[in-house]
């Protein structure tokens, strides 16, 4: 048998392609009173949970049995923890490929940062104030915070250290935190907030007497802010662009809307234009078929957050939902027992599409993970209210 050819890198077989790590959900869960720990979870596992189908959901609906109980599992265990003041869901972001950041009040305000492909922790510059309530928005290679009358940006942390350096001069130093021209609107109106398609806008609609959506081009010459318009993004907290609907897509959970109808669906809306056009209209939008915040009787919603899985075959979305659970046995007598509550994470993934009517749904699969809650993740409210969770 004749001999097998050498490749063109020289090697007796062709070069392997190199392998695509996978990528996982990562929670942030506040579960012991020094700090944090942060969990992995694989959603490409095997689901022992149920596949619901819009047509199984129509006939249970027809049947009047609207139940739709889910196997419970024990959360993964901590891949890491880290001892940090507790002070809320907002103080953690991901950025820059696989580290995880908190942003927590610390002596030096030096910055936390944890690797989940190495599983290494490193820390960031110092940030110039502690931070209070902040909004933190990554973007490409950078990361743009927003807080009470301030607005930075980090650049990517410097390549790693050449061993054969000889001293701590040629060490590449992370730099600081540069300021940015400060917004026109004030920290606490904000609203709901996306990233433009082209990569460099990000939008912020902000609630009051002089609210509206304000705009800013992080790669301008000379960046300022615009007003785009004097109306405001249907969602609530952060949308994600999804490339298959050509829209951003989010959650509308608050409870302080106007319009009930719109608890707890998902939202699609029209990508406007950039630039500074006060007098445009509104941009069209669109709620979901479905209500994803599916509630039992016996079950209370306390807090969600949507993560946007990225782009294979088709895009896909994972709602992180926190609710509480009524435990005691139905009957006549249900009011007169001892309440038993206990706490859920349900984790649904799902592709958003538009029917043949135009009409926004959740796919006709929707794969629903359940994890039971230990006493000690409850006792901190912040994070059933604001689930914190990162795909990388």
């Amino acid at each position: 048998m004749p001999r097998r050819l050498a490749d063109a890198t020289g090697g007796g077989r062709a070069a392997k392609r190199p392998r695509r790590r996978r990528k996982h959900l990562y929670l942030v869960t506040e579960d012991w009173e020094q700090g944090y720990s942060i969990r992995k979870v694989d959603l490409e596992d095997d689901y022992d949970d149920n596949i619901h189908t819009c047509e199984k959901e129509k006939e249970e609906e027809q049947a009047g049995n609207s139940s739709r109980r889910h196997s419970e599992r024990r959360l993964p265990p901590a891949v890491f923890r880290l001892e940090a003041p507790h002070e809320g869901a907002e103080h953690f972001t991901a950025a820059f490929g696989t580290k995880i950041m908190a942003l927590h009040h610390t002596p030096r305000r030096y910055v936390p940062v944890f690797d989940v492909h190495t599983r290494c922790l490193s820390f960031g510059p110092r940030m110039r104030r502690n931070p209070s309530a902040p909004i933190y928005i990554p973007i490409q290679d950078r990361l743009y915070g927003l807080d009470f009358d301030t607005f930075e940006m980090l650049d990517p942390p410097p390549p790693p250290v050449d061993p054969n350096c000889r001293g701590m001069d040629d060490v590449p130093k992370w730099q600081s935190w540069r300021r940015l021209p400060r917004p026109p609107f004030k920290r606490g109106r904000v609203t709901s907030h996306a990233v433009h398609p082209d990569g460099r806008t990000i939008f912020f609609s902000v609630d009051g007497k002089t609210g509206g959506t304000f705009s800013f081009d992080t790669m301008a010459s000379s960046p300022r802010w615009t007003r785009s318009g004097n109306w405001k993004l249907p969602f609530e907290g952060p949308a994600h662009y999804d490339r298959d609907l050509d829209a951003w897509v989010g959650l509308t959970v608050t409870e302080d809307t106007e319009d009930e109808d719109m608890l707890g669906h998902l939202c699609s809306c029209d990508v406007p234009s950039t630039g500074d056009d006060d007098g445009r209209q509104p941009p069209a939008w669109k709620l979901s078929k479905e209500k994803l915040l599916c509630e039992e009787p016996e079950e209370k919603h306390i807090g969600a957050a949507l993560v946007h899985l990225g782009t294979g075959c088709r895009s896909k979305l994972c709602l992180v939902q926190c609710l509480s659970l009524d435990d005691r046995e139905e009957g006549m007598y249900k009011e007169y027992l001892p309440e038993r509550e206990r706490h859920l994470l349900r984790l649904m993934t799902f592709s958003p599409v538009y029917d043949k009517n135009g009409d926004l749904r959740t796919a006709a699969h929707r794969r629903v993970r359940s994890f039971e809650l230990p006493k000690s993740m409850t006792e901190h409210y912040d994070f059933l209210q604001q689930p914190v969770a990162f795909w990388m």
